[in-house]
């Protein structure tokens, strides 16, 4: 009995209590509250209620998510599969109950004012996030003990099966005494977390002080008013955007000038975006009958709201506004406005709804009126300018934040002192052109009192570090924070954990998709798939300003993401407060009573020339406990190979490793890993290291992206719970067996000339959504790879890319309508893509069924115009990148007609090297709004320029490359011209993005 129990308290742990004088070291970037709960002596956190107000409510939202991912996995115990006691069920019952009560209590509270909420609620939250981790530690641990209890092999032989049937029969014995030990034993470590729970619950009532009465709410400061007053001559960089907004309110027709016109200015919090607004209705506000200027906010108050708008509006003349109701508002605002022309500046909109509800009260009189909407939502954004114009403020250049930080500081000097130049650069760098953190910063800098270059770079080290060292940070994270307070509660967690990264990293879509789901932070939905959901959070995290997008841009989103310094700063200020993330910057020790949840090794800062960092480097820290660890993300090396070894990391879901020949990790510690939902390895590989592979039964995603690894051990055909099998463009041989991958969703990329096993064994993969190939360098393979196509009936995304290696093997193009007509496409594939050589004889036939399919990029040899009629049919198609070979076929006119109108279209990419024309017919491509064209000037005499650019009704911006080969200066500058005035005579003016190509390859004479 007792070793049983031992057995299975390390499967339930019980959690170390961790000391409140306990200080974590100083080389993580984190306030201490991550380890101890208190702030650390000297430090300004303690004397700054608000931040610590905002923190504590961050805090119980993450705890309320951790329940959340918690509670599903309780009732996954109560099924029939783990057969366990009724007792125990009854006991797991109890725990649900609990734990769904304190979710509740916890959403009450999280909606409390943040300065009525007390500091033994924020303990409670905290103990409760604390708790709850380990008990989903618990639950997995147990799950993973049951799946794991060994069982008999299958026999292969006459004497294999006489022999087994003694040691298989011994091994299934063990296997069902080992489940019944831990089905047994779990009952003891319930009770022990009852046990907490009741601990818990009793140290709050034991300390609570009911009679303290609660303060009421106070009016808090509008952070946004500085901005309707500052002086004009503190401006910086804020004339060229006024001017841009100023064209768009009154751009277009002697009509179209006459309708309400809506523009958005949208941008992350701080870019000033009321500054430019408020800056616009001074200049304009004189030249229309009445004119209104209102902050919204994230929790807005309409009835206060519109009642400015009428008292505005109304010069005054309804004094009793504030006495009317919402309905007696909107139609006393429409009365007035009925017969006016009118401005109105709506600042700050959160959402949607918001929006439609102050859109109620305006109204289209076709009298010139104007609005303008600020945001930090794309989507909100879009919705607003509908019928107008939607303005991206971008930062402000380098020469403007020099100049907006000079004047700050210095006030009468325009330069910064030479001795200070180099710091100022940095400084300038972390806070990305955004005004906010410029006079945030100049603030600080101004107040030093001997401005030296000592000084200063102590402020720029205080910078994105998460911690609280000077006040003036204050205003600059509540602004910031506001937006991380609107956010849904599913998408906390995971912009919290762009926190792992380094500041400046470029973190790519697709990886932080995957580690977002191993953590278990993407909610489920029917019929959806995981990595679809977490994409759309990608996007909403974009679309809200809180992450900028980088990358190529690919079916309209892009790749990758970096986070602006200023909010890194405020996540990792969040991160820390709930004990979210532990970063490391060096090899010190951390504190072996800190409860590490996840944990990034970060590029030392020490100097490395130093004898005495020298000394601090050869620390080993092997005495933390690395038993609560759930994501591990190395970013340097050197500093790993002196942490514990990886099978002390006994609870990991997520690894990501900067890999080294050098290193010397034991593969049986990562084959020990069996928590493990996803593993990303990065650099040169040793195929030894992976052997050990097939153990990780959890894992869900493999990303080799970035590693170099020649073959994958045969071990990875045991990995049934495998969704992405994520490999490098170069690929690498595949062992036989992968068709056993039964959950595999992703491949790629596929190595035809390496594994030619694989193309046969792909049609058991009925799983496989997104596939990359390469090498398809025989007709044998191609049609041996679409018979398994056929049998794909979830393929969403299909990418070929290189047909052969150094050279065409036996295609110089590959044709895929060489299958029977009992051949099935997946008729499902959303985006279908070409690349690197890849040529399509022709477009194949059975492209016309696909009508799922979104995004199209294919080079073809021959385009007809019935091709253009088949791809215009395709309902949902929006993105197209249509190129002909260089020697390829295409008649001299296409013209796109009404009966192929591609009415979802919304990008258009042509390029084509013969006297080919395409034209344009009226009401094709409706939505429209991207053109990219590829001319060859030398070709193009005596085709006409004419091709029906005006039909394009929603075109916003067109892209031309002209190509210059052999041509002379003069008839180049012609077609430009040419090009030029088409864009000028267009009705929408859109903006023309015009570059030459072959310009070393032009005639010399005129």
């Amino acid at each position: 009995m007792g070793k049983g129990l031992r057995l299975l308290r390390s499967c339930f742990p019980r959690r170390v209590s961790s000391s409140s004088d306990e200080l974590p070291p100083r080389s993580i970037r984190s306030p201490p509250v991550a380890c101890s709960g208190s702030a650390r002596p000297g430090t300004p956190s303690a004397r700054r209620a608000t931040t610590s107000q905002r923190m504590s409510k961050a805090c119980m939202e993450l705890a309320m998510a951790a329940l959340g991912r918690l509670l599903p996995k309780l009732g996954s115990l109560l099924t029939d599969e783990y057969k366990l006691q009724k007792g125990v069920r009854g006991q797991i019952k109890f725990l649900q109950a609990e734990m769904e009560s304190m979710q509740a209590a916890l959403k009450e509270l999280s909606q409390l004012p943040a300065h009525q909420i007390g500091h033994l609620d924020k303990l409670w939250a905290r103990d409760l996030n604390e708790l709850s981790y380990d008990i989903e530690d618990s639950v997995d641990t147990f799950m993973v003990r049951i799946e794991d209890a060994p069982v008999g092999a299958k026999p292969h032989s006459l004497i294999r099966r006489l022999f087994d049937r003694i040691s298989g029969s011994h091994n299934r014995l063990i296997g069902l005494l080992t489940k019944a030990k831990t089905r047994y034993h779990v009952v003891d470590d319930i009770e022990d977390i009852k046990s907490r729970i009741h601990d818990v619950a009793a140290r709050r009532k034991r300390y609570k002080l009911n009679d303290i009465a609660v303060q009421p709410d106070t009016t808090a400061i509008d952070p946004r008013v500085p901005a309707l007053f500052e002086e004009a001559a503190k401006l910086v960089g804020t004339d060229g955007p006024a001017e841009k907004i100023s064209n768009l309110l009154t751009q277009g027709t002697d009509v179209q000038k006459q309708k309400l016109m809506v523009v958005s200015i949208v941008g992350v919090g701080g870019l000033g975006k009321t500054t430019v607004a408020n800056l616009v209705y001074e200049r304009l506000r004189g030249q229309f009958d009445c004119r209104a200027f209102v902050s919204v906010s994230l929790k807005p108050n309409m009835k206060q709201i519109l009642s400015s708008i009428l008292r505005q509006v109304s010069k005054d003349t309804c004094i009793n506004a504030g006495e009317k109701e919402l309905d007696e508002l909107i139609r006393s605002i429409r009365e007035i406005l009925n017969d006016k022309r009118y401005f109105i500046v709506i600042d700050d909109v959160w959402n949607d709804e918001t929006w439609k509800f102050i859109r109620c009260a305006l109204v289209g009189n076709n009298l010139g009126s104007k609005v303008i909407v600020t945001t930090r939502n794309v989507g909100v954004a879009t919705l607003c300018s509908v019928d107008g114009a939607k303005y991206e403020l971008d930062p402000l250049s380098d020469v403007d934040s020099k100049r907006l930080l000079c004047k700050r500081i210095f006030i009468e000097v325009a330069e910064i002192h030479s001795e200070v130049e180099e710091v100022a650069k940095k400084i300038l760098r972390k806070c990305g052109g955004v005004p906010l953190a410029i006079i945030t910063i100049a603030s600080m800098l101004a107040s030093l009192r001997n401005k030296t270059k000592y000084e200063w770079y102590c402020v720029y080290n205080s910078m994105g570090s998460g911690l609280e060292k000077d006040k003036t940070l204050e205003s600059m994270r509540g602004i910031l924070s506001l937006s991380y307070n609107d956010l849904p509660y599913y998408l906390k967690p995971c912009l919290l954990y762009l926190s792992m990264f380094p500041e400046d990293y470029e973190i790519p879509r697709d990886r932080l998709v995957h580690m977002w789901a191993a953590e278990g932070f993407i909610v489920e939905e029917k019929e959806t798939n995981l990595y679809e959901i977490g994409e759309r959070y990608f996007s909403e995290l974009v679309n809200r300003s809180m992450i900028q997008p980088v990358g190529k841009v690919e079916y309209g989103s892009a790749t990758a993401c970096r986070v602006h310094d200023m909010i890194l700063d405020l996540i990792i200020s969040l991160s820390a407060q709930g004990n979210f993330v532990i970063i490391s910057e060096g090899p010190q020790l951390i504190s072996p009573k800190c409860t590490i949840r996840r944990l990034s090794l970060q590029d030392s800062q020490v100097d490395s020339n130093e004898e005495d960092s020298k000394e601090e480097q050869v620390t080993q820290p092997t005495n933390v406990n690395m038993s609560h660890v759930r994501s591990l993300i190395v970013f340097n090396g050197d500093a790993f190979q002196r942490w514990p070894p990886l099978s002390r990391f006994s609870v990991l879901r997520v690894l990501y490793l900067k890999c080294s020949l050098s290193w010397d990790i034991d593969p049986k510690d990562l084959g020990s890993l069996h928590h493990l939902r996803y593993l990303g390895l990065e650099g040169a590989l040793e195929a030894e290291f992976l052997e050990e592979i097939g153990n990780l039964q959890l894992l869900k995603t493999l990303d080799l992206q970035d590693a170099f690894v020649r073959e994958l051990p045969a071990s990875i055909a045991r990995l049934r719970q495998l969704e992405n099998l994520i490999l490098n463009w170069q690929g690498a041989k595949l062992p036989d067996g992968i068709e056993n991958l039964m959950s595999l969703q992703q491949l790629g990329w596929l190595d035809a000339l390496k594994s030619p096993n694989t193309l046969a064994e792909l049609g058991n993969l009925t799983q496989l959504r997104v596939l990359r190939i390469r090498r398809l360098d025989s007709i044998i393979k191609v049609k041996t790879f679409l018979r398994s196509l056929s049998n794909l009936h979830n393929m969403r995304t299909l990418v070929l890319k290189y047909i052969g290696g150094r050279r065409f093997i036996d295609l110089r193009s590959i044709d895929l309508d060489c299958m029977s007509d009992q051949w099935r496409c997946p008729a499902h594939l959303q985006n279908f893509k070409t690349e690197k050589c890849v040529t399509l004889s022709r477009l194949p036939r059975w492209f016309s069924t696909l009508s799922e399919l979104s995004c199209l990029s294919i080079k073809v040899e021959v385009l007809r115009q019935d091709d253009l009629q088949l791809l215009g049919a395709l309902p949902l198609l929006r993105f197209l990148k249509l190129k002909v070979a260089r020697d390829g076929i295409t008649e001299e006119r296409l013209v796109i007609r009404m009966d192929e109108p591609f009415r979802s279209l919304a990008e258009f990419k042509f390029k084509h090297f013969s006297r080919c024309c395409l034209v344009f017919g009226q009401g094709v491509m409706p939505r429209l709004q991207r053109l990219r064209l590829y001319f060859e000037v030398r070709k193009r005499e005596g085709v006409g320029f004419y091709i029906g650019l005006e039909n394009l009704t929603s075109l916003k911006h067109v892209t031309v490359k002209v190509d210059c080969f052999n041509c002379r200066i003069r008839e180049v500058e012609d077609v430009e011209t040419k090009i030029r005035d088409l864009i000028e005579i267009h009705p929408n003016h859109p903006t023309l993005e015009l570059s030459r190509q072959h310009t070393n390859r032009m005639k010399q004479q005129m």
